[in-house]
């Protein structure tokens, strides 16, 4: 347990001698919050503030380290830099207007921001320097696909078009009852020859209808169980008849189906150096933080009497 918890106030840790107050360890622990407090549920929360925390702590001591790093490595970024990355957020957000307006809602200024994006970009700087690896060959590639073969393996898969006929959650019984009679006039469409795609564009109410209804392929356990078992049940050219979900009618269309295979090398190949890289820099990574923090002085504070 850190001091001073409940205030925000005092030192937290100290690295190497620099401190790191509560309120700063709190400040990463609400950033932490927002990231990834939807993925639990309330009866998860207190168990998940303990390591919202704990990460915290790790996360600052981290940034921390790399920062006296980039200081002794006398790291530095340019005024240009720093405000051709201003320049990126702005964009994003709509303009420079939007951002000033983002800055006061976060109490936070415009100096501090450009602050805080130099001090990263010189730890960016810093982590690239420090995490150069060599390119991934297809040779290595080739090996790890090998040992790995299970990994590359892609359960029976289908492609289907649907159109949708919306029916809200609270229609009264006559509102659904003129939607189905709607779905089984455009089904009756389908059988005599209509264009699918086109019908699909005309009715339908999902976004897939900007693609004729195409939905791609997915697997089983991707849609909703009545969506699924329709889909899998048809035959490649199939059409089903009217298929009830939460979302309303659907009408199907089967194009292709995939069984259950191997992916080839060749076929993964790009994506798998990429990722073999990517492990090969982030523990290049992980390596250099572990070797600062193991000749780092750490001192976390108490509270008083513990």
């Amino acid at each position: 347990m850190f001091g001073a918890e409940a205030s925000g106030t005092g030192i937290a840790v100290k690295v190497n001698g620099k401190a790191i107050t509560e309120a700063d360890i709190l400040e990463e622990e609400d950033r932490l919050m927002r990231q990834f407090g939807a993925q639990f549920d309330t009866s998860q929360m207190d168990e998940m503030r303990q390591v919202l925390r704990e990460q915290a702590v790790k996360n600052m001591i981290d940034r921390e380290l790399l920062r006296q790093a980039a200081d002794k490595e006398k790291i530095k970024v340019e005024k240009s830099e720093v405000e051709a990355r201003i320049d990126e957020i702005a964009q994003r957000v709509g303009s420079r207007e939007a951002l000033s307006e983002r800055l006061e809602m976060m109490g936070m200024s415009e100096d501090r921001l450009r602050s805080e994006l130099e001090n990263g970009m010189r730890i960016e700087k810093l982590i690239d320097k420090h995490s150069r690896v060599s390119e991934v060959t297809e040779e290595e590639a080739r090996a790890f696909y090998d040992q790995n073969k299970e990994q590359f393996v892609q359960p029976e898969r289908v492609r289907a078009s649907h159109i949708l006929i919306q029916v809200d959650a609270n229609a009264s019984t006559s509102e659904k009852e003129a939607k189905r009679k709607e779905a089984e006039r455009i089904l009756a469409e389908v059988k005599k020859g209509g264009d699918f795609a086109e019908l699909a564009r005309r009715y339908s109410a999902c976004p897939s209808k900007q693609r004729g209804g195409d939905l791609g392929y997915f697997g089983r356990g991707q849609m909703t169980e009545p969506f699924e078992e329709a889909a899998f049940a048809l035959k490649v050219g199939g059409v089903s008849g009217i298929v009830e979900t939460q979302y309303g009618y659907h009408i199907i269309k089967l194009t292709d189906r995939q069984e259950t295979r191997v992916i080839s090398f060749e076929e993964v190949k790009p994506n798998l150096i990429d990722y073999l890289e990517n492990e090969k820099k982030q523990q290049a990574i992980e390596s250099y933080v572990e070797g600062l923090r193991t000749s780092a002085k750490i001192e976390y504070m108490k509270e008083e009497g513990k």
